[in-house]
């Protein structure tokens, strides 16, 4: 009979330091299991299990050991977002009350019909998209903060098309135009190829750099705070406050990410084993209970650069991509005559927004990856 194989458990022993325990970690920590999983995923063509560190190049020490800056678990998110939704809901009122949806100028109106109609669409994309990092991600605090951004780009794009609803009430249509925008305008193309591009990347750590840390930097502070700007100048108050609760979420979305991956980029790991190491599984053979053992990970080679090396080269590969797709739209800009210099609010965006933030965290960021 083979000796039965000893697990350390020194890190499952105490997951936390219960001095310090709070009602967010008490709900979060440790709800997703690494090993023994109930299902096998059947419908990959890589040879891994349900939860295993090589659906990403990244290697963590302790998956477990991010915390989302907000706190945020599900009563808390829920309670959040519902005074969001009110502020839209209210906000939707006040201007029907106000009559301002009717009064607003029609060259204004013609231009958010092909402006901002369209991005209900690219946010859906990037809501698909997030929740395959949902499914792949390694550590409940992240697949957390990426459920919770996922139902935030749905509502997003729910808000937006209530806003076209509202619009077409008085200027014609709307909804079924943002949609020929995306399919046929050409300055909308790059956007549509970003969103599509995403949607066929595999690493999901990489996803989140493709969403959080570059195009919705860029899109998001464009079309949710600068075009704010000139929503005010026409009296456009239907818009502005639902962009104001946009920028709510979006500022979100920037922390929790660079949070995560400022925590990343200073990890030791140096192999994406590590965690199933410290947790005492070095010797573990497979899930016994499928009467196989799946590709052994002692196996599969390591990684060789760092994770900062890594999330570098992504940031290298699609910041500047981000930036040519959003400045694709300066030709629909002029077009309606939109006293808004994109490459100069993007460069604007970039120094105020972006590389504070990529500071801050310890993030790569080099100045020769601007456009």
């Amino acid at each position: 009979m083979s000796a039965e194989t000893s697990f350390k458990k020194t890190i499952r022993e105490q997951p936390w330091d219960w001095k310090t325990k709070n009602e967010y970690e008490e709900v979060t920590l440790r709800q997703q299991p690494y090993l023994h999983g109930h299902y096998r995923n059947a419908y990959d063509q890589r040879d891994y299990d349900v939860f295993d560190p090589r659906y990403t190049k990244l290697k963590c020490s302790n998956w477990e050991g991010f915390r989302d800056p907000k706190k945020f678990w599900y009563t808390t998110y829920v309670s959040n977002r519902k005074k969001l939704a009110e502020e839209v809901e209210k906000g939707f009122e006040y201007a029907r009350e106000l009559q301002v949806i009717e009064n607003l100028r029609p060259q204004w109106v013609n231009a958010l019909r092909d402006l901002y109609t369209p991005l209900r669409h690219l946010e859906y994309g990037e809501n698909v998209q997030m929740q395959y990092v949902i499914r792949y991600a390694l550590g409940t605090p992240i697949e957390q903060c990426a459920t919770f951004q996922a139902y935030d780009k749905t509502g997003r794009a729910q808000w937006i098309s209530l806003w076209g609803m509202n619009m077409e009430e008085h200027h014609g249509d709307f909804l079924s135009h943002g949609k020929q925008v995306l399919m046929e305008e050409p300055a909308y193309q790059p956007l549509r190829s970003y969103v599509e591009e995403i949607l066929v990347t595999e690493d999901w750590a990489e996803v989140l750099v493709a969403e959080n840390l570059t195009f919705d930097l860029l899109l998001g502070n464009l079309m949710y705070r600068k075009l704010n700007q000139e929503a005010m100048k026409h009296g456009d108050t239907h818009l502005s406050i639902l962009n104001l609760t946009i920028q709510k979420q979006m500022d979100w979305h920037r922390d929790w990410a660079f949070s995560l991956f400022g925590y990343l980029a200073k990890d030791t790991a140096e192999s994406r084993w590590d965690y199933l190491k410290s947790l005492g599984y070095e010797n573990w053979p497979g899930d016994y209970r499928w009467g196989l053992t799946l590709s052994d990970p002692r196996e599969t080679p390591e990684e060789e650069l760092s994770n900062a090396e890594i999330i570098g080269e992504w940031v290298s590969k699609w910041y500047p991509k981000a930036f040519e797709a959003v400045l694709s739209l300066s030709s629909l800009f002029e077009k309606h005559g939109i006293a808004i210099d994109v490459p100069s609010a993007l460069k604007e965006i970039e120094e105020e927004n972006i590389i504070p933030a990529y500071k801050k965290h310890g993030v790569p960021f080099k100045s020769n990856q601007l456009v």
